[in-house]
């Protein structure tokens, strides 16, 4: 695009985000107010996460809109997966700072990322179906009771990706030998004097959790070590 070459910088390659799944519910009529609007949160480890890690999240909360139920109200058991391995991109449109940028977040982009968000969905719809949830259900709307072999439901899960809007990594901190690293341990752009970055795009990896807390640790920790002196 004929824009000047500052620092050749790996920006925008790394962008990760937590891709999900709404297995929505329609409540029993008796418990349409039901309350608190989120109920239960878990997280646990994949048959595939690596050692004490956390990979996968399924929270139960009213996410879906109950006019769109038949009862009147709805539930969602949202499996995510916290750790992906995929990753994806953001590049300019154009020289033009108001045009959009393009953004590929390439969710479930690995055969272990695909599984794992399967692994998920299906623990939560084990959830639902216990003796203890069940009572509070009508009937499941997505994807619904007529799909039960993995396939089919692997095919749903990927026409249906929701996502936490958790994106990171893509300007990641890395060391002086991390191909990756686009800026130091303080957010100091390689190369650019006098540019900083202090957001989620400096988290080398998405954490599994929320990435506000993370974000507020980050900011407080490079004023720290580079203004607070």
């Amino acid at each position: 695009m004929d824009i000047k070459v500052i620092a050749d910088l790996p920006v925008g390659q790394r962008l990760q985000d937590q891709p999900g799944y709404y297995n929505a519910y329609a409540l029993a009529p008796e418990y349409l107010d039901m309350d608190p609007a989120v109920g239960s949160l878990l997280w646990t480890a994949s048959s595939q996460a690596a050692a004490g890690e956390l990979d996968l999240h399924v929270t139960a909360t009213h996410l879906m809109d109950g006019s769109l139920s038949p009862t009147g109200g709805a539930i969602v058991l949202m499996a995510a997966l916290t750790r992906p391995e995929s990753t994806g991109t953001v590049t300019l449109a154009s020289r033009d700072p108001d045009d959009p940028s393009l953004i590929d977040p390439n969710y479930l982009g690995t055969e272990r990322d695909a599984a794992r968000m399967l692994e998920g969905v299906k623990l939560g719809r084990a959830i639902a179906r216990n003796s203890e949830f069940a009572k509070f259900v009508a009937a499941e709307l997505t994807p619904g009771e007529a799909v039960t072999d993995d396939d089919a439901l692997a095919e749903g899960i990927a026409a249906n990706v929701a996502v936490y809007g958790h994106p990171t990594s893509t300007v990641p901190m890395g060391g002086a030998g991390d191909p990756w690293a686009v800026v130091d341990s303080v957010g100091a752009v390689k190369g650019v004097a006098g540019l900083r970055v202090v957001d989620a795009s400096i988290i080398p990896e998405v954490p599994s959790s929320t990435t506000n807390v993370t974000v507020i640790m980050l900011a407080e920790r490079i004023f720290q070590r580079v203004y607070a002196g």
